[in-house]
């Protein structure tokens, strides 16, 4: 990255920490120093301070006294509030597509995605094909303050992604196809139901499987010694 500040640099350093929590690059309960961090990615403190509020308001990192921004802890109440919202969100999208669809909207993103979705590629896995297909379908949405909403759930869903990889198989990538193809047929509640159904099995499929790799709750911070 560059040396100066520049339009845009906070929220490049932003993604470029939130790719490392979430691949666990950086652990969760990690300190995000500002001093280490401008050294890595070569910029000056001011950027990286700037692009902290914003992990923090994504809900990747706390900000606590004396320490500063720690990476979160993503905890089993964490993966339930994002399913929670996946099963609210997630079937609108697809059925704001389908309309979509419906009145001539191009779908070449979504179908594009369907397919790498379905690819084997060693540089991108799946838990980010598998997302890049669920944002293709809330971009062909066209609802704008859906996407605000997805925008701040969407990095959680990755993460949630890269935790469970075995739920990457054949029968995912079919309900993946049969979404698709409702949605590109214009089938708008065909689409909402097959995504309701998606995510929610999701959840049924996930969540135990999480039970045994999440805590509970975050862990409370630690507390400093009283000096004498």
């Amino acid at each position: 990255m560059t040396t100066e500040s520049a339009p845009g640099l906070p929220a490049r350093i932003a993604h470029h920490l939130r790719e490392q929590i979430i691949t666990g690059e950086i652990p969760m309960g990690s300190r995000l120093n500002e001093r280490d961090i401008a050294e890595q990615l070569q910029v000056s403190r001011v950027p990286v301070r700037e692009a902290l509020p914003i992990l923090e308001a994504e809900g990747f990192a706390t900000s606590r006294p004396r320490r500063g921004s720690v990476v979160h802890t993503f905890t089993l109440a964490d993966a339930r509030e994002v399913f929670d919202l996946r099963r609210q969100l997630e079937p609108l999208a697809a059925g704001f597509a389908a309309k979509r669809a419906a009145a001539g909207a191009d779908t070449t993103g979504v179908r594009e995605a369907l397919e790498s979705a379905a690819e084997v590629a060693a540089d991108l896995p799946p838990s980010t094909r598998n997302s890049d297909l669920h944002d293709e379908i809330m971009t062909l949405s066209g609802h704008a303050l859906l996407q605000r909403m997805s925008g701040l759930l969407s990095g959680r869903v990755r993460w949630l992604f890269r935790l469970t990889p075995e739920r990457d198989t054949p029968s995912m990538w079919q309900e993946h196809s049969d979404i698709v193809s409702a949605i590109v047929a214009g089938q708008h509640d065909l689409a909402t139901m097959l995504m309701a159904a998606h995510v929610e099995r999701a959840a049924i499929e996930s969540l135990p499987l999480l039970e045994g790799r999440l805590p509970a709750e975050a862990p409370a911070p630690r507390r400093r010694r009283a000096t004498a």
